[in-house]
């Protein structure tokens, strides 16, 4: 298998992240700017990919789970994603502006795709672990910053 980073984040900070798109991927952010929503594939390599279990949401859980079965950066491979509200597509430059983007500054991003209602709204009931009501009370859990251990 090879992973080839088709760009890199060059910013981020709670307000803006930019992604910078090398030279001959740009031409596929064509398009890109008709969205309102785009999730950022990035490799975690900072991540520590011999962890199996943590305590999810931060350590604000206190049962070990598995790391399949959280969002934690640490796994065996930390490819990661993060949905990213889009404010500038910046076509000439390779860059997009993005906000929502957790990654850290230098990580490489591997692909990125565009939200799809349809396509990224699973079919029937959806249910999660009682950790994850218990955390969120049906609320989104706050966004931090990158790699939290």
């Amino acid at each position: 298998m090879r992973l080839i980073p088709i760009g890199l984040v060059v910013k981020s900070t709670d307000e803006e992240g930019i992604v910078r798109v090398r030279e001959r991927y740009r031409k596929c952010l064509e398009g890109l700017e008709g969205f309102s929503h785009v999730w950022i594939l990035w490799w975690g390599h900072e991540a520590d990919r011999t962890v199996t279990k943590v305590r999810p949401v931060h350590g604000r859980v206190p049962e070990l789970v598995g790391v399949f079965a959280c969002r934690s950066p640490d796994r065996p491979n930390p490819v990661l994603l993060t949905l990213c509200r889009i404010l500038e597509v910046r076509l000439s430059s390779g860059e997009l502006r993005v906000s929502g983007l957790d990654a850290r500054t230098g990580s490489p991003v591997v692909d990125m795709k565009p939200y799809l209602p349809d396509y990224d709204e699973p079919d029937g009931e959806v249910s999660v672990p009682e950790w994850v009501e218990r955390v969120t009370q049906g609320r989104r859990p706050p966004r931090t910053r990158g790699y939290h251990r």
